[in-house]
């Protein structure tokens, strides 16, 4: 499955707030934001994680033993496995002789930590499984970045996203982004779309290693700068909703293609008037005015929510990073910044 997210007696391991429901639609709704502890329960994330010895066991299920009847190990491997709270174990993976636990919830709290929230502090925004408890993701809401906050004082959701594995592949990393983790993809497209990242191995020195994670916060500052600055200058781009300004965006985005059919044509014109109406929501111009900002998230609205697509290839779509649909978002955002 496309959200790779993992399933108990009690359905998808993952939570999340009310206030966006995921495109899988899977999971427990939670009312408002949450503390980890909620969370983690909501989820089943708070399983517990041991490492093991491993043996040789025989292809028939048989534990191999040596002569004088001790068991067979293989000395310079370890396993990890999860171990649920009715008493159920899952195998999931060999790792290192190295190689240290460090459990969903501790990581969890240390990311409390770092942006200077406690445990009891009810920020979590979404918390999930993934590939049988292989891995974890916590989105922490960070606030919201205020655009133009003396005038139409829109905001932007942004997130503090940590990335849990106990594999021995996924690193404990934690990452500023403006995308909400609700599956593998989202997982994926917020880390490599994220400025700043902060990783650190699963180690005896991991601890230690986390604490240099403040930096990640106090470095975004200089990301959230550049994004309200590129937002001011759209939405200082006047736009009637009949401009020949709105127009000629309109053809940067959705441009006519050489020979193209009376179908395509419709096609495309019908693409517009969308747009067209879009603009005028509340969301849009209703709600922050005739600018060059509401008409770059009228392009956004109707690419993430109204193009003729399948829902979830629409979201995966909009989720990945080197899509036509991400990179006609950055079209439309050079259509509009050329006024400036």
């Amino acid at each position: 499955m496309a959200h790779n997210l993992a399933f108990d007696s009690k359905g998808a391991m993952i939570a999340y707030t009310d206030r966006e429901i995921p495109w899988h639609k899977l999971g427990t709704p939670m009312r408002g934001l949450q503390t980890v502890d909620d969370m983690l329960a909501a989820a089943r994330a708070n399983y517990n994680v041991t490492l093991t010895r491993v043996a040789a066991v025989g292809e028939h299920g048989e534990m191999l033993r040596h002569p004088d009847g001790s068991p067979v190990f293989i000395e310079d491997s370890r396993a990890t496995v999860r171990h649920d709270s009715d008493g159920t174990f899952v195998g999931l993976a060999t790792v290192g002789t190295r190689y240290n636990v460090h459990q969903n919830a501790e990581v969890t709290e240390r990311a409390l930590a770092i942006i200077g929230a406690t445990r009891g502090d009810a920020v979590m925004d979404t918390v999930g499984v993934l590939d049988e408890g292989r891995e974890f993701f916590a989105s922490i809401d960070l606030g919201t970045l205020v655009i133009d906050p003396t005038g139409v004082n829109d905001r932007i959701a942004r997130y503090l996203l940590v990335r849990n594995g106990h594999n021995g592949k996924v690193p404990i990393t934690y990452a500023n982004t403006d995308i909400r983790a609700v599956c593998k993809n989202t997982v994926v497209m917020g880390m490599n779309t994220a400025q700043r990242v902060f990783k650190a191995r699963h180690t005896a020195n991991a601890d230690s290693a986390i604490e240099d994670a403040q930096r990640v916060l106090e470095i975004s500052t200089e990301w959230a700068k550049n994004f309200r600055e590129t937002a001011e200058q759209m939405l200082s781009v006047n736009v009637s909703p009949g401009s020949g300004r709105f127009d000629a965006v309109l053809n940067k985005v959705f441009p006519e293609k050489s020979g193209e059919t009376d179908r395509q044509k419709q096609n495309r014109l019908n693409v517009n008037e969308t747009v067209r109406a879009l603009y005028g929501n509340e969301r849009n111009a209703g709600g922050y005015g005739y600018n060059g900002w509401s008409v770059y998230n009228a392009v956004v609205e109707y690419l993430d929510h109204y193009r003729d697509a399948k829902p979830q290839e629409r979201a995966l779509t909009s989720m990945d990073e080197n899509s036509w649909v991400s990179k006609t978002k950055l079209v439309a955002q050079a259509a509009v910044l050329s006024y400036v």
